[in-house]
């Protein structure tokens, strides 16, 4: 918004501190880590319905502390997992 505004010195500014806010953050879990942890709930609940979903997301979350992960991003691999 800063940039269409023409204040490219905002814009600067705000995005130094989005570096180092971001640097306070855990570290995002990648597409691989959250496969296999999905694999992984998916194994150690034995779901099999998408009535299940809650408990295999629930799992998959344990297996992924410390970790950020999108929650939109987890629900749509299981739900693709037990359909």
């Amino acid at each position: 918004m800063f940039r269409k505004g023409g204040r490219e010195e905002l814009a600067v500014k705000e995005e130094a501190e989005r570096v180092i806010i971001e640097s306070y953050l855990p570290a995002s879990a990648s597409e691989e880590e959250i496969e296999a942890a999905v694999a992984d709930a998916l194994a150690e609940t034995g779901a099999t319905s998408a009535k299940q979903m809650g408990l295999v997301i629930k799992a998959a979350q344990a297996k992924l502390i410390g970790k950020t992960v999108d929650g939109k991003s987890l629900s749509e691999k299981v739900k693709a997992k037990l359909s």
